[in-house]
């Protein structure tokens, strides 16, 4: 997951990983190689590979761009909330909602990525494990955090199934799940 204005990555690199999104969001990511990605970042592939030394690497990449900037999405939104009750279950929903709007491409072709490396997929829970025990740790209700928590992951994977809600709406519910938070119980 990725958070809008991320920017962990040099240019080319995020053209690089830009490429192979959309390689992966056209073709599959059985079509994903390594000619095909420099092919569509206007790169030769010595470039590509100065950045990334393989297939392999270059997966690793698009996970860690994605996790990097979802992660320090949810910790800005944390650290700039004046409420300390319920500041993370609120940076959680905000920050999933605000990458709808982002490079949400990215996060679909990572997930895409994911499926075929096991390692990215237990780095990937790990870090979301992590935020999951801040989000409990929260001082609310436990069931108000997981019904928050759960929702925001539903309106991404909802998004992720191409079943997207129009933005006056998917804001909406944003706001209902954030006055959630700001009450002692359901």
């Amino acid at each position: 997951m990725q958070a809008k204005g991320h920017r962990g990555a040099t240019g080319t690199k995020r053209r690089i990983l830009r490429a192979a999104a959309h390689i992966v969001n056209t073709a599959g990511v059985l079509a994903l190689t390594l000619e095909a990605v420099a092919k569509e970042a206007g790169i030769s592939k010595g470039g590509l590979l100065y950045h990334y030394a393989g297939k392999e690497a270059l997966l690793t990449g698009m996970h860690d761009y994605v996790m990097q900037g979802f992660i320090g999405g949810v910790e800005s939104a944390a650290a700039a909330d004046p409420c300390e009750k319920g500041r993370w279950t609120r940076a959680y929903a905000t920050t999933t909602f605000a990458q709808l709007a982002g490079e949400f491409d990215l996060n679909v072709a990572v997930l895409a990525a994911v499926a075929t490396n096991p390692a990215l997929l237990k780095s990937a829970a790990g870090h979301l494990k992590e935020l999951q025990a801040r989000i409990g740790n929260d001082r609310l209700d436990p069931a108000v955090s997981a019904v928050v928590r759960l929702a925001a992951d539903g309106m991404y994977f909802n998004e992720l199934y191409g079943m997207s809600l129009e933005e006056d709406s998917r804001e909406k519910v944003l706001n209902g799940l954030i006055s959630l938070t700001r009450r002692d119980s359901l």
